[in-house]
């Protein structure tokens, strides 16, 4: 009588850049701006021709293979930085600290009367999809957790002024608009002097122009 050979199942596992579930043999393990990924045939096909498969891959049979070197990956001998010595003026420090302050509350104000838009969750999704990035992917880019992205691709977490900033700047995208209550009223704090008018002055300078 013959031998039985039998096989181990296979596993299943999902696809990191569209959820797919997938055969574990048929997973491609890959490196995408430094993140290592477990992605379908699928998504594997479209990021190497769109040229962000940086690193090494995983075969079917799950032997490593190199990749050629892609416009993503960081050259490996760079020239170094010349040092520049600045001299600076005695009380330049002081000045500089008192400056930093100074522009510190102006910029805190104009955070203050600025919102995250409604839709927050399908801009941020969209735009994540079309670079060909994972949640986790994200997540490095603008230092959060993955899990906090989650949240808030799901509309369940809205992201601070300061988060939605730094999404703007990666995704290239318009997250934030003017805060229409804060504009007119100026906060709580009342009108901010010399920044913006309530609708009463308005009227009055309209009316005076009339006349």
């Amino acid at each position: 009588m013959g031998v039985r050979r039998v096989f181990p199942r296979s596993r299943k596992v999902y696809c990191e850049m569209c959820g797919a579930e997938i055969d574990e043999r048929e997973a491609r393990r890959i490196v995408v701006d430094g993140v290592t990924l477990v992605v379908c045939p699928r998504c594997y096909e479209k990021l190497v021709k769109r040229g962000r498969v940086s690193g090494v891959t995983m075969s079917a049979a799950g032997r490593p293979r190199p990749l050629a070197p892609t416009a993503t990956s960081t050259p490996l001998h760079q020239a170094a930085p010349r040092t520049v010595r600045t001299v600076r003026p005695a009380g330049y420090a002081t000045q500089r600290k008192q400056g930093i302050a100074r522009r510190g509350t102006r910029s805190s104000r104009l955070l203050e009367s600025y919102e995250v838009v409604e839709d927050y969750a399908e801009r941020i999704r969209r735009a994540r999809m079309r670079l060909g990035w994972s949640q986790k992917v994200l997540a490095i880019k603008v230092r959060e957790s993955e899990n906090t992205i989650k949240r808030i691709e799901a509309g369940k977490l809205r992201p601070t002024i300061e988060l939605a900033r730094r999404l703007e700047e990666v995704l290239g995208i318009k997250l934030l608009e003017p805060a229409v209550d804060k504009l007119i009223s100026g906060g709580e704090g009342g009108r901010l002097p010399g920044l913006y008018a309530t609708l009463g002055e308005i009227v009055n300078i309209r009316k005076k122009e009339g006349e």
